[in-house]
């Protein structure tokens, strides 16, 4: 019999390895050594009462301030983080969920080494060389639990980044056999700049913004080296109102002090350091044609300091990261699906495909669905907080694929059923008995090809919401969205 070139897909089983979830930024929790008590975030520590959040937040500032080395690494996020224009994020427990239904143990009441998915939380404030380095000792640990296995590490957002720096400047390549990136930028995010020029738009719930959430998440934020790192470098997308570009690397016309600018000047020099090498199988998975902030026009004050960016989005990216940056140059595949930046890891196709890719593929198992869609939907409310009983109207465009022209024509005769579904409490409210859905709503089709519109009414119980949309096109596979909102009373 004539030998066959080997083929890891024919199998029966994966190559050794182990799973490492790598989460992206505000991904995990941080407590204080001193104390034990979370600080970022225990939502059950929120007062009930509003009249004390304004306390609650001085003590939650003044703690997250870096450097502060109180402050440890404790897990990864189990909840839903509701940080408006950054992301509106998913809990973490439901991709380890999914990996643990496709085989793989992630038990923590077991002994490590009986297990083969491990969660490596980090301080996100801190320069990525160091949870870079920090991933590397954690990983170096769990190979001498698992001779002969490689780590396969699943990154998200910042995530990956701190993943690469592992891989690329640690040594990190001999550990690890493969590397999955979910919406994770190699040239950082425009929204990233924004967040650092004009500070969070919502912290958790919209009624902590009565006490000037943008200016103190600011001011926390530019005292974090990691946020500097996320600020694009290759990518020229700021300009003046004369269409010239805009280097926000200089500093000068927009931050406030000596320290801030060397934080600058060092994520600059952090991305130019990582480059775009990557040593190991490496597999983007991104998301792609929701409306994603991509560049800003500046307007400067007399004396040349900044004092206002107009931001535009395109249908471009995954609402965070545009497309651009979350499809690596040099990846072995780029991967779009239909998801959004906070919940790409749990999105049905993005967990369908990474069971294949884990372990479907190895055992001559078949994927039952196609990896992109072969439509586009621009879809989303107005805005990201309603009130009880008011009216949230929907809009949506559906367009096909990019011809040679890059023109997408518009598809009509398309079924789009929304419905908003109960997903959590605010922080620092009393969790209600019931969990309201909205009846389904089917938008109708505007003057505009390819255009629907409709409407629901927000529910009369606070609380965060999903907005759940179905979208069947003529002879695609149905597509569903979803998009976190928040109800609350201000």
């Amino acid at each position: 019999m004539t030998d066959l070139p080997p083929d890891q897909s024919l199998a029966n089983e994966p190559p050794p390895h182990f799973i490492v979830i790598v989460p992206g930024y505000m991904g995990s929790r941080l407590r204080s050594k001193t104390t034990g008590k979370i600080v970022w975030v225990d939502f059950q520590s929120i007062p009930l009462s509003p009249l004390r959040w304004d306390d609650w937040l001085d003590d939650l500032f003044d703690q997250m301030v870096y450097p502060n080395d109180d402050l440890e690494p404790a897990g990864i996020m189990d909840e839903v983080l509701f940080v408006p224009p950054w992301a509106k994020q998913e809990h973490y427990g439901r991709l380890i969920e999914a990996l643990e239904a496709a085989g793989y143990s992630g038990d923590t009441t077991l002994p490590e080494g009986e297990r083969n998915l491990y969660t490596f939380s980090y301080d996100w404030r801190q320069d990525n060389r160091i949870s870079g380095q920090q991933l590397g000792q954690a990983v170096e640990h769990w190979c001498t639990l698992h001779p002969g296995a490689k780590a396969w590490l699943i990154g998200h957002s910042n995530g990956g980044i701190v993943s690469r720096w592992f891989i690329e400047k640690e040594g990190g390549a001999e550990r690890v056999g493969r590397l999955f990136l979910l919406g994770s930028p190699w040239d950082g995010a425009p929204k990233a700049a924004k967040i650092m020029f004009e500070g969070l738009d919502t912290l958790f719930r919209g009624g902590f913004n009565l006490f000037n959430i943008q200016r103190r998440t600011r001011d926390l934020i530019r005292t974090f080296p990691s946020a500097y790192q996320l600020i694009p470098v290759q990518d020229p997308f700021l300009h003046d109102m004369n269409n010239e570009v805009i280097d926000p690397f200089g500093g000068e016309a927009w931050l406030e002090d000596s320290r801030q600018k060397e934080l600058l000047k060092a994520g600059k020099q952090f991305n130019q350091e990582l480059g775009t090498s990557l040593s190991v199988e490496t597999i983007c998975i991104f998301g792609r044609k929701l409306p994603t902030m991509t560049n800003g026009i500046l307007t400067s004050n007399p004396t040349g300091h900044w004092r206002e960016i107009t931001w535009q989005s395109l249908a471009s990216g995954d609402g965070t990261v545009p497309e651009r940056s979350a499809m690596h140059p040099k990846a072995s595949n780029n991967l779009p699906f239909v998801a959004s930046h906070g919940d790409i890891y749990i999105a049905p196709a993005v967990l369908e495909f990474l069971r294949w890719e884990l372990q479907d593929k190895y055992r001559g198992g078949f994927r039952a669905a196609s990896l992109s869609e072969t439509f586009s939907v621009i879809f989303a409310p107005e805005r990201d907080t309603y009130a009880p009983g008011e009216i949230i109207r929907l809009r949506a465009h559906v367009s096909g694929e990019s011809d040679a022209q890059d023109q997408s024509p518009a598809i009509n005769n398309v079924l789009i059923r929304s419905k908003l579904v109960w997903k959590s409490a605010l922080p620092g409210a009393v969790p209600s008995p019931t969990h309201p859905t909205t009846k389904q709503t089917e938008l109708q089709p505007t003057d505009l090809s390819g255009d629907y519109c409709g409407e629901v009414i927000a529910p009369d119980i606070q609380g965060y919401y999903d907005l759940v949309s179905l979208i069947e096109a003529p002879g695609t596979t149905p597509v569903t969205l979803t998009e976190t909102i928040m109800i609350e009373e201000v």
